[in-house]
This record gives structure tokens, C-alpha cells and sequence, in this order.
């Protein structure tokens, strides 16, 4: 029976959990996703990525099963 899927979004500018990259899972079941991979253009870090809207998208995006967590509008996340 398989088990849960995890899905990590990191940023780069994380200034807590260093480096950012030990954020990461390994495993067929993770899907890692860097932020500024995506939005290359938030800033956000460690506190500020619990506020930031595309990061709120990302999280209902992929709690919906019948949606994709991406893409997202980065300049109007909540649009």
C-alpha cells in the first residue's frame, strides 16, 4: 500500500535552516521545490515564507487532489 506524498517548497534565502538545500527530502514519494525556482523574484526567507502569497497558493494548491500546486500567477498569487 503506498504511503503519503511529501512536498517541500524551500527558499533560497532561508536564513535559519542552512544550507537550504538540507530542507530537501529524498525519496520517490517527495517532490522538493525551490522557490526562487519558481518565482525568481520573492525574497521571502525562513519567517516571511509562512506570509508570502505564493507560498499560501502552494499550500491550498496542493491540499485540492483534483488540482496541480503549480503554476502560479507569481505577481498576483491570490489573484
Amino acid at each position: 500500500m503506498p504511503g503519503p506524498t511529501y512536498i517541500v517548497l524551500s527558499t533560497r534565502y532561508d536564513e535559519v535552516v542552512t544550507p537550504y538545500t538540507s530542507e530537501f527530502l529524498n525519496g520517490s514519494n517527495a517532490q522538493n521545490v525551490l522557490l526562487q525556482d519558481k518565482c525568481a523574484n520573492d525574497t521571502n526567507a525562513h519567517v516571511g515564507i509562512a506570509f508570502d502569497p505564493v507560498m499560501i497558493k502552494f499550500v491550498l494548491n496542493s491540499l485540492d487532489i483534483w488540482g496541480p500546486y503549480w503554476p502560479i500567477d507569481c505577481a498576483n498569487p491570490l489573484g
